[in-house]
């Protein structure tokens, strides 16, 4: 039988490692920012920094909400800045929804529905929403459907040659729409559709106040792990003392 020395080393050293496990960085921005005729929150695009060279993104639009698409000519779906990388602003895009490993699927048997594309001149973006550094660029291969969102998921990573974090979005672009000043940090070509009727344009992402730190699943797990060690020396403890 494990004795209650042996247990408490176990519950210490897994409590431990759980704390000193990488621990990510998330931050969430919301689609709230757009000319007349969009209502509500359209989407939202999720950031989580590990503490790496790599930024992991998850778009996810909310119903009846899409990317707006065109058959022909790579159009700019999603844009954004990194004014915080520094001297050497080329990124490498690594796309894994909803391009599938060897060829998409569904509408999309081709893959490569979605493109990263970055330059540093200024060149993405569309309508109030321009000047942007970086993009996902889109287009229809299939040729039959017009659309992609209304709870689909865009994920994917941007690594850099430098550490990336949170940080190096900034703050984003001012922009003043409806007589409001916000700093935009992420922009979109949207549909928002209903009764038959879609509005199309470019639409922002602004921060939202989240907690600062989510641990990630390793530490979560090692955490519950020490716990349940500490349970089971309690609980021998407490039989020690019915027994005595």
């Amino acid at each position: 039988m494990m004795n209650k020395n042996l247990l408490a080393a176990i519950a210490a050293g897994t409590l431990l490692l759980g704390a000193n496990a990488a621990s990510a960085t998330v931050q969430v921005y919301d689609f709230t920012v757009y000319q007349a005729g969009f209502t509500g929150n359209l989407g939202s695009v999720t950031v989580t920094d590990h503490g790496t060279n790599t930024l992991d993104f998850d778009v996810v639009l909310a119903n009846n909400v899409y990317f707006q698409l065109t058959n022909g000519g790579a159009h700019d779906a999603f844009w954004f800045d990194l004014p915080g990388l520094g001297a050497n602003k080329s990124v490498s895009f690594n796309i894994s929804a909803p391009n599938a490993p060897g060829g998409g699927t569904g509408d999309y048997p081709t893959g490569g529905l979605f493109t990263g594309a970055n330059y540093d001149n200024n060149d993405y973006g569309q309508g109030f929403l321009s000047n942007y550094d970086y993009a996902m660029r889109v287009q229809d291969q299939s040729g039959t459907k017009q659309y992609y969102g209304d709870g689909d998921h865009l994920t994917f990573s941007v690594t850099g040659a430098t550490p990336l974090s949170i940080a190096s979005l900034g703050t984003g672009q001012s922009e003043t729409v409806g007589g409001q000043n916000y700093n935009v940090v992420f922009g979109a070509d949207l549909r928002q559709c209903a009764a038959e009727v879609c509005l199309t344009g470019p639409v922002g992402a602004v921060a939202r106040s989240i907690p600062a730190g989510v641990p990630e699943p390793t530490t979560w797990g090692l955490m519950i792990m020490g716990f349940g060690a500490i349970g089971a020396m309690l609980r021998r403890r407490r039989d020690g003392l019915v027994h005595a």
